[in-house]
């Protein structure tokens, strides 16, 4: 992972948990730290894994395909599996229901 997709993850965190508070921040503050955080060696904490699957709930629309480009070959393939998995999953548990007569 690069630099520049640390940054990019950091901001996304950062704007996910302000929209969780319901907290606004003018765009100009966003690129200032932005800015800022180009200025430092980031490194993630070693042991941590990012919730592919997480993430891809998280994105819009027009979001999602930049999301996905910027994944690498084996987080593409982390995702197609979860997807796989959750496909399979609603399938099995919409197969269960019965019909119900009144």
């Amino acid at each position: 992972m690069t630099k520049k997709d640390h940054i990019s993850d950091i901001m996304d965190t950062w704007y996910k948990a302000m929209e969780k508070e319901n907290v606004g921040v003018q765009p100009k503050c966003a690129t200032m730290l932005g800015t800022i955080l180009t200025q430092y060696k980031i490194i993630p904490i070693e042991g941590y894994k990012r919730d592919i699957w997480a993430e891809a709930l998280t994105k819009k629309g027009g979001e999602f395909m930049d999301w996905y480009k910027s994944l690498s070959e084996s987080e593409q393939n982390e995702y197609h599996d979860a997807l796989t998995y959750a496909q399979d999953h609603k399938r099995d548990h919409v197969d269960k229901k019965q019909l119900l007569k009144g």
